[in-house]
């Protein structure tokens, strides 16, 4: 590694209004390294990430790249410094009503060198060669970016920073939203860059990534420096760093059983896409289940057929032995079953209210008189209580929401569906961006009022249903692969069933 830094940060601070989210941050990012960032939620990565690409301008301190003073007080001055940034929200890395070819040759769109008239056949020439950068080819080049998955567009966000051969690049969750073959892929090329020079900072909550990938970390703890972990680390070390001692407990305890005697939700031969295969499935009162696989396994896609979102191909849906049949979101909702969605941003977060607002949004009419006038007094009661529960950290329930951290965000989401008791809850991958420490949080919670509800918990991360599922249920190619009851689960049997090819699942 080279002795002399290629960027650094000095005396760092940001305030946003009474909030003081950095306050006196310094780090040095050297060439050839892989230094992970890491936090709880709202220790101020993000913020300290936004300041160094030119998102954030007003900051204190300095930002040094080769040695020098560097004024940075937008994104293409960070850009012509050398930093590109693949930002957590995956939807502020693409332009969605552009194609995947222009999405991936945006930089050169873009250019001043380009002709006055639109290059199609060079504009999809260079989208080409960053596209089998990471073995993209499969995409279709023309293709609207708002028609492909979450997966493939944070996919091209990362080619895309990859193309330009940064001198720093900033990944926050790169690996939230695609599949463990694309992050291999991804891993393999960090390792490339990095012994090629390239300085890179890696943000994650997936802590077995930054023990395999970093050669530091760099720790923040309530805005300020906690201080630098030297490999070789753990991930106990680095936990005890961000957020002191916790309970490492599975939030599932084995006396916890679900009523068997009552089945919330029962699924009967339910083909949710054309050429799956029918899948028969029960949900009891009480239960936590787990339902994991890989990303395109089907998990999300069975979750929006019970939402009502889809409907499915064919089969039947029953709750409570009757006939369930949702004609739509609003439909599902009247029937008791809520769902925080895997795309907190798009399909989940309101950018525009407050985080009072953003809780109660489902359930105005429970928060209204008569007259169909608003209790604001009534809403503020209940936003306070969810925020306390689930131990938001906010300036209070009337701050925006886009004043939270990520991991924050996706708390708020939580509790507005937790807020009421539901007949069921699908929670589809609700631990995206958050700490260990918020998703133990969320998971007692949980487990602390199910009570007569039930829950679908839906995890790629195999880990982190297994913390708090009753029954795991692996789900592979649009069928159940198997399932296992809490006390018996075997993680090994679960990773087999998840990696398995079609035709063992049918044999």
């Amino acid at each position: 590694m080279d002795t002399k830094p290629i960027v650094q940060v000095k005396n760092i601070g940001m305030s946003f209004d009474a909030t003081r989210a950095l306050d006196d941050v310094s780090f040095d990012f050297f060439p050839g390294e892989i230094m992970a960032l890491v936090g709880a939620n709202g220790a101020g990565k993000s913020t300290l990430i936004k300041i160094i690409c030119g998102y954030h301008s007003g900051y204190e301190g300095r930002i040094l790249i080769d040695g020098k003073e560097a004024l940075i007080t937008c994104p293409k001055d960070a850009y012509d410094a050398g930093i590109q940034t693949v930002h957590q929200i995956i939807n502020q890395g693409v332009i969605q009503s552009m194609t995947v070819a222009e999405n991936l040759a945006l930089e050169e769109m873009l250019s001043p060198d380009q002709p006055i008239f639109y290059d199609y056949k060079g504009i999809r020439k260079r989208a080409r060669e960053i596209a089998s950068m990471m073995d993209l080819d499969y995409l279709d080049l023309d293709a609207p970016v708002f028609t492909i998955s979450q997966s493939d567009r944070q996919m091209i966000s990362i080619a895309r920073a990859l193309a330009s051969d940064p001198k720093l690049l900033i990944l926050d969750e790169p690996t939230s939203s695609i599949s463990e073959k694309e992050a291999e892929r991804l891993f393999v090329t960090l390792k490339k860059l990095r012994d090629r020079g390239v300085s890179i900072v890696y943000v994650s909550h997936r802590l077995h990534e930054i023990t395999r990938l970093a050669d530091r970390v760099g720790v923040l703890r309530d805005g300020k420096k906690s201080g630098v972990l030297e490999s070789p680390f753990s991930a106990q070390h680095i936990v005890h760093a961000m957020v002191g001692d916790i309970d490492h407990e599975p939030v599932r305890k084995e006396d916890v059983h679900a009523n068997k005697e009552v089945v919330k939700l029962e699924l009967k031969g339910i083909v949710v896409q054309e050429g799956d295969r029918p899948l028969n499935l029960k949900v009891y009162e009480g239960e936590v289940l787990g339902i994991t696989g890989l990303i395109g396994a089907g998990k999300s896609e069975l979750a929006q057929v019970i939402f009502g979102i889809n409907k499915p191909v064919s089969g039947e849906m029953f709750l409570h032995g009757k006939l369930y049949d949702p004609v739509d979101i609003k439909d599902a909702i009247n029937h008791g079953i809520f769902m925080v969605p895997e795309d907190r941003n798009n399909n989940a977060v309101f950018p525009q209210f407050n985080i009072r607002q953003n809780i109660v949004a489902p359930f105005l009419d429970s928060f209204s008189n008569s007259l169909s006038l608003l209790n604001v007094g009534k809403e503020r009661k209940e936003a306070r209580r969810m925020i306390d529960s689930m131990t938001i950290k906010c300036e209070s329930e009337e701050a925006a929401i886009d004043s939270l951290s990520g991991g924050n965000q996706q708390k708020v989401v939580v509790a507005r569906w937790l807020m009421t008791e539901p007949k069921l809850v699908i929670l589809d991958e609700p631990f995206q961006g958050v700490d260990v420490k918020s998703r133990s949080e969320i998971s007692k919670y949980l487990r602390a009022h199910i009570g007569k509800s039930s829950a679908i918990l839906i995890a790629t991360d195999i880990d982190e249903v297994v913390d708090v599922a009753d029954r795991v249920v692996v789900f592979n190619s649009g069928m159940i692969a198997g399932e296992q009851q809490a006390g018996e689960i075997e993680k090994d049997t679960l990773v087999h069933w998840t990696a398995q090819v079609p035709e063992e699942i049918l044999n």
